[in-house]
């Protein structure tokens, strides 16, 4: 009897019900669900196929609205595309590193009586008064923006160039495909600097303050402004950390000063480090990442961080050339007068005299790379290495006017059209 009243399962629909498999193994069982049925055609369950559809259609209407899309962006925005900015968007890859001197080829540029030269992202970069041009080591020009400029000068970092026409009132910011910012400003421009973060800053003057430093963001908007009626600012440089340090000159009961500042753009305060009177400053370099140089008429001044570390008086010879970088700074002392004698002074991070060597008066040019200092001369270039005490020259039989280092191994002889790379190790001979 139990039999009769006994349930009848439902007979299953293979279309619709999905079917579920027990299997006995190590853990006891698994339950399968197919969206097969078990008949021999095994014909897709009609529910994931409406889902297969409805997918399918989703598809088609999401390529409609892009393509939509992508057309009407092009129409309203035609006058944005274009090769400068394509570049852009590739700006941070870099696939032409060259290995060796091999892989490097002969640079050309328009001849200038104004130039400055510099490394950018590792293009090669000159800036004259009629132009800017990027162009890559294989030889190959990546940029060229013209310029209506009386003295260029060039500032480089790790994420723009700032190009800025001394003692006149134009600038502007580029990376390697294009210019992003350019700017006129109502007085003239004495020295500017830029950090790696993108931050730079200008040195100019308004209607009335005879010195204003301002400093800009990444984004080229005004962020620090320090000005100042009773000092004149000879040179000044913007750090990582956003310290801002100036050099200045300023008068306090008829004498004359000479002082070091420190601000730093999160913050109003600006403190005199070092002041000294009868010192006239001419210029400022760091020479490392904590380290700066100052160069007054008859002395360097050795600053790490805030703190006065040495000087070294010049006893009344005149200084012709001055250089720093990677922790070294150098300097070519000469006397007055017609055949006098030179000295090229070299100086640790410390501030330290590490090497006093006699040189020629006729440098036209000094440079502190890579533990080597290179002075240019007339027809030559000669590098003294640091730690070997050993000098090198590379005879050119035409005129430098400067040299660029893409690395510590290749450096560039820039002259007026044209840059030559040349091997530090193979391109020199030792000559003492």
């Amino acid at each position: 009897m139990s039999s009769i009243f006994k349930k009848k399962k439902p007979k299953l629909n293979y279309d619709t019900d999905p079917v579920s498999v027990n299997r006995t193994g190590e853990r006891g069982g698994e339950r399968i669900e197919s969206v097969y049925g078990e008949g021999e055609n095994r014909q897709p369950n009609k529910r994931y196929k409406r889902i297969s559809v409805f997918v399918g259609l989703v598809k088609y209407v999401v390529i409609t609205v892009f393509f939509l899309f992508f057309m009407t962006m092009t129409f309203v925005y035609s006058s944005e595309i274009n090769v400068e900015n394509f570049r852009y968007i590739l700006k941070d890859m870099n696939l032409k590193i060259p290995t060796g001197i091999e892989e490097y080829g002969e640079i050309y540029y328009v001849a200038d009586m104004e130039q400055s030269y510099a490394v950018y992202r590792d293009d090669f970069v000159c800036v004259s008064r009629g132009a800017v041009e990027v162009i890559d080591m294989a030889g190959k020009q990546v940029q060229k923006t013209a310029l209506k400029y009386v003295k260029p000068r060039l500032v480089t970092s790790g994420k723009y160039m700032l190009v800025y026409d001394l003692s006149n009132t134009q600038y502007a910011i580029f990376n390697t495909f294009s210019e992003l910012h350019s700017e006129s400003l109502q007085y003239p421009i004495s020295d500017a600097d830029m950090n790696d973060d993108g931050y730079y800053l200008i040195v100019t003057r308004d209607a009335e303050y005879k010195s204003v430093v301002s400093v800009y963001n990444k984004d080229m908007k005004q962020v620090y402004t320090y000005q100042s009626n009773d000092r004149y600012i000879f040179d000044a440089h913007l750090y990582n950390d956003g310290s801002v340090v100036l050099c200045a000159g300023s008068t306090r009961s008829g004498r004359y000063y000479a002082e070091i500042l420190k601000g730093n753009i999160r913050s109003g305060e600006v403190k005199t480090v070092w002041s000294s009177p009868s010192v006239m400053p001419l210029t400022m370099l760091k020479s490392d990442s904590n380290m700066t140089a100052v160069l007054c008429t008859d002395t360097v001044l050795f600053f790490s961080g805030d703190e006065l570390v040495a000087e070294y008086g010049f006893y009344g010879r005149v200084c012709r050339r001055f250089a720093c970088g990677d922790g070294y700074t150098a300097i070519l002392l000469s006397s007055e007068g017609a055949g006098a004698d030179s000295e090229l002074m070299i100086f640790d991070k410390t501030g330290t005299l590490i090497h006093k060597g006699q040189s020629s008066s006729d440098m036209s040019a000094l440079y502190v790379h890579g533990g080597n200092v290179y002075g240019l001369y007339t027809g030559c270039v000669e590098r003294y290495e640091i730690n070997t005490e050993k000098t090198y020259r590379a005879d050119t039989g035409y005129e430098v006017k400067g040299l660029v280092f893409p690395d510590n191994e290749i450096v560039l002889f820039a002259t007026a059209s044209s840059a030559a790379p040349v091997s530090v190790y193979d391109g020199f001979k030792e000559i003492r």
